[in-house]
């Protein structure tokens, strides 16, 4: 009876639930008392004024900033107390964050070097995995033909498409977006945006993305 019910929870869960969060920094109350509901595979929109705690909003959800009250779930199981990296949570920094030494394709296995091997796979084994994976995220974002370019020979577009297949390649429940096209000019802007939203379309990720930019969101 009880394997029912933990299945019934999950099946009805919403991929992402906030319930009466708050956090303050240095005795200064950031967020307060908020609630949120995102459904699977849904792309959801988070509009506010710079300095009005977007982004520590997405820090309490990927576990680098804890709340001082309320309750994180992530497909119905609350995370608070979860460290980041057992969160199954991808997150695209606003400034990109890519490594300038390292190759486009080593930029998007980065993370997957990090996880542990299944017992059983051997090291070559591994290898081959995680560069399959590479090679399937890189077609998704037309990245093919730019693998073996280093960050400073991309476009800021090509950079953001990178940043955001460092993030897919781990395959995560949720992606988090911190204003990923602030840094790129008007009608570049447009583009990637349009971009973006067709990769979540396709991939069907629960996403949710943060602006100031109404016209963006």
């Amino acid at each position: 009876m009880n394997d029912k019910n933990d299945i019934d929870v999950k099946k009805n869960a919403a991929a992402l639930a906030l319930k009466n969060v708050s956090f303050s920094y240095k005795n200064t109350r950031v967020i307060t008392d908020f609630s949120l509901s995102v459904a699977p595979g849904s792309f959801t929109t988070l509009l506010g004024a710079s300095g009005c705690g977007k982004t520590t909003l997405l820090k309490l959800i990927s576990g680098f900033l804890e709340p001082d009250s309320g309750e994180i779930l992530i497909d119905g199981r609350n995370v608070c107390g979860i460290p980041a990296e057992k969160r199954n949570v991808g997150m695209v920094f606003q400034d990109y964050a890519l490594f300038p030494h390292l190759t486009v394709a080593q930029n998007i296995m980065y993370g997957l070097k990090l996880l542990p091997r299944e017992k059983g796979v051997t090291r070559s084994q591994f290898s081959e995995m995680n560069n399959a994976l590479v090679h399937q995220t890189a077609r998704i974002l037309g990245l093919e033909g730019l693998l073996e370019r280093y960050p400073n020979e991309l476009s800021g577009g090509q950079q953001q498409r990178v940043a955001l297949g460092r993030s897919l390649v781990l395959k995560p429940g949720v992606l988090l977006m911190d204003e990923p096209l602030s840094s790129l000019d008007a009608k570049l802007r447009a583009q990637v945006r349009d971009e973006l939203r067709e990769i979540q379309q396709k991939l069907k990720i629960t996403t949710v993305y943060v602006t100031h930019d109404q016209e963006e969101a």
